[in-house]
């Protein structure tokens, strides 16, 4: 009797196409027998999968099925139950569909079957560290990198010879670059390809290689590139700079350089997003009676006046004084946090004129309105 197709790829009824897609792809791979040829039941299981994603992944097929079951496709015309597993209409499409080559070594052959050639490798892409300042992440900086990686052979430039007509075409792969063994099994004829050992999977051998790459097209040199930082970037983000990267095999595309960006430590301010942080230290004095000192931002020294009365603790905030926006218009804020500042080792005189002062200065000056206020409240709400 044959399995509830929902419970064949393990997705509930109302899954949709998406998770049907997903769930296939996990047990095609976990069950073709070229992945797993020591489960003598593997081709079964695969068999199994496959009629059942290709009945659910029909609109169709999958509205019968969910009415009648599997006696409906058998009655319906070109119903599921009707097709052996080699009947399955574009099955070698399917596969190509949702896998490529499998894995890059799967293809079958017949009236759907597609063989993928190889060319020159892709560069590798490449992953770089820079420290910038406060001020470099916050308004933008260029900087140059050095590093080494694989460039662009300087003598051959990257053809892998000084000769062009030493360039030939593989005579193990007949310029494919990979070769074949066929498998036969009860699924059908596959093919298992894997890069030709001739030619490195190029397609081409040389007969007169360059003498500085051997033929590779790339060398390893130390490198500089200028990279623009935008301002308002914060540390662990990454720049990604198109084609920067190592150099492709014999003219392929370059790979991408990834600069991961570290901010280091600043010794008067503290990030918190797009805003700042700093201190202002005032006396005892100055906090008492109102003063107006210079106070560092990130666009130089301005003048900050704090009232009288202000307490230590207490934040004056500077609008528009933060870091810009990475991906917008404008700034954040400088958030100003206040310090108050005890004199110490008093001399005798000293220490007079301030007991003289608490005693005329009385309990009233020291007291908190806001909170007094605030307590009021709560009483009132609290009943």
């Amino acid at each position: 009797m044959k399995r509830d197709y929902y419970e064949v790829l393990g997705v509930s009824r109302d899954a949709d196409l998406q998770q049907i897609k997903r769930a296939y792809r996990r047990l095609a791979r976990e069950l073709h027998p070229d992945a797993n040829s020591a489960d003598p039941d593997c081709e079964e299981k695969f068999k199994e999968a496959t009629e059942a994603y290709e009945v659910l992944s029909d609109p169709e097929k999958r509205g019968v099925y969910d009415t009648y079951g599997h006696d409906g496709l058998r009655r319906g015309a070109g119903g599921a139950g009707g097709f052996g597993f080699d009947g399955f209409p574009g099955f070698g499409d399917l596969f190509e569909n949702l896998f490529g080559s499998f894995g890059g070594g799967f293809t079958r052959t017949g009236p759907f079957g597609r063989t993928q050639t190889a060319g020159p490798a892709r560069g590798e892409d490449l992953a770089l560290d820079v420290e910038l300042t406060l001020e470099e992440a916050a308004f933008g900086v260029e900087k140059e990198i050095t590093f080494t990686a694989q460039g662009v052979c300087p003598v051959c430039e990257g053809v892998g010879t000084t000769e062009p007509a030493s360039v030939k075409t593989c005579p193990e792969c007949s310029g494919l670059g990979r070769v074949r063994t066929v498998r036969r099994t009860m699924l059908g004829q596959f093919v298992q390809t894997g890069p030709c050992t001739r030619c490195g999977g190029q397609g081409q051998v040389i007969e007169s290689p360059c003498r500085e790459c051997r033929g590779s097209g790339r060398v390893y040199a130390e490198r500089k590139v200028k990279v623009q930082i935008p301002a308002g970037i914060d540390a662990g983000q990454r720049i990604r700079v198109s084609g920067r990267g190592g150099a492709g095999d014999r003219g392929a595309q370059a790979g991408d350089l990834y600069v991961r960006v570290h901010v280091a430590p600043h010794e008067v301010f503290e990030r918190r997003g797009d805003d700042i942080l700093c201190r202002a230290d005032l006396t005892m004095v100055q906090a008492a009676v109102g003063t107006t000192v210079p106070v560092p931002t990130l666009d130089g020294e301005e003048e900050v006046t704090f009232a009288p009365g202000t307490q230590p603790g207490e934040v004056k905030v500077l609008r528009g004084r933060g870091v810009p926006h990475l991906h917008g218009h404008g700034r954040g804020d400088q958030e100003v946090h206040v310090r108050v500042l005890i004199p110490r080792d008093l001399d005798d005189q000293q220490r007079r004129m301030l007991q003289e002062f608490d005693g005329a200065c009385g309990a009233d000056h020291y007291s908190d309105r806001d909170e007094g206020v605030l307590q009021k409240i709560r009483n009132w709400l609290n009943g």
